[in-house]
């Protein structure tokens, strides 16, 4: 008597269905800490339009830092509007602007999250309005994102990070330059990149934020142990100098956590202060306490970087 009767072509069908739908929404739902099309045609006719960038409800050193940033060093378009996110609530989205906003996004693993976004504009259906909580954006459909990157509004607006809104307004313009130069087509094209500029973060002098290492790297000679080039350890209070600097012989430590106890998340970057260009990332799971900010694997990584 047979145990186990042989599939037809009907049930390896199905189950091939299943478990490409589980992969696909593993896919869809993964929190990303930075990416966004990857289409040339659609950077290309989204230069051609108008950027209107979002700012939030009253003041603050977000809303003044942004407005700064986006009238001087914003070129990917060649227009640029300001309107707080009650105003952009009042009128429909347009098909011929692109937004810069603050989105929020829930991963099942990873927790919410908010990104700094640009969104390509298009035509709402009748009666369709953008949900926001908090001057965060949420519903956005994906095949709209031109360019995200994840931060961390707290470090900005209390802590006296405003300036990085310069850095990742770089960044996100040299994503797009990539994607329309054809030198990012996918997700593992824009992870190859990234990690080819490892090793050029030895060519400057890093500042590392003690608030963004790991209490396993309670120090500058804990890190020195694993990192010998050029680098600074200081406290989070400092690093606004180098902001202001944009030195592109500077580098700069940025981290941003999710979650919360059993479920933080640890998101590290590495950027050049002058260029914005994304030098290193990596993320990692920062469960009961462990791996809050860089650990001694990062500062390998950029050690032996070739």
């Amino acid at each position: 008597m047979a145990l186990f009767s042989p599939r037809t072509e009907k049930q390896k069908r199905t189950m091939q269905l299943r478990a490409l739908a589980i992969a696909t929404l593993l896919a869809t739902t993964t929190l990303h800490a930075q990416y966004g099309t990857f289409d040339a045609g659609t950077v290309k006719a989204a230069k051609a339009t108008k950027t209107v960038v979002v700012l939030d409800a009253g003041d603050s050193p977000y809303n003044r830092t942004m407005i700064e940033s986006a009238k001087s060093g914003w070129k990917f378009t060649g227009e640029v509007e300001f309107v707080s996110t009650a105003e952009l609530a009042a009128q429909p989205i347009a098909p011929d602007r692109i937004y810069l906003l603050k989105t929020r996004k829930t991963d099942p693993v990873k927790f919410d999250a908010t990104f700094l976004t640009l969104v390509k504009g298009w035509k709402p259906k009748k009666g369709e309005v953008l949900a926001q909580t908090a001057n965060e954006f949420t519903g956005i459909p994906a095949e709209h994102e031109l360019a995200f990157i994840q931060i961390d509004t707290k470090a900005i607006n209390e802590k006296g990070l405003a300036r990085l809104i310069d850095v990742y307004l770089k960044h996100m313009q040299n994503y797009l330059s990539l994607v329309e130069g054809g030198k990012i087509t996918d997700k593992t094209t824009a992870d190859r990149l990234y990690a080819s500029r490892n090793r050029h973060v030895r060519d400057t002098e890093l500042w590392l934020a003690q608030e963004h290492a790991d209490k396993s790297l309670p120090d500058a000679a804990k890190v020195k142990e694993f990192y010998t080039a050029p680098c600074q350890v200081m406290a989070l209070s400092q690093l606004p100098s180098a902001l202001e600097k944009q030195d592109k012989g500077i580098t700069i430590s940025d981290v941003v956590m999710t979650g919360d106890h059993k479920n933080k998340h640890c998101f590290k970057r590495v950027f050049n202060v002058g260029t914005g260009e994304l030098m290193y990332m990596r993320d990692d799971a920062s469960i009961f306490g462990k791996k809050e900010g860089f650990i001694d694997e990062d500062l390998k990584t950029l050690e032996r970087a070739r």
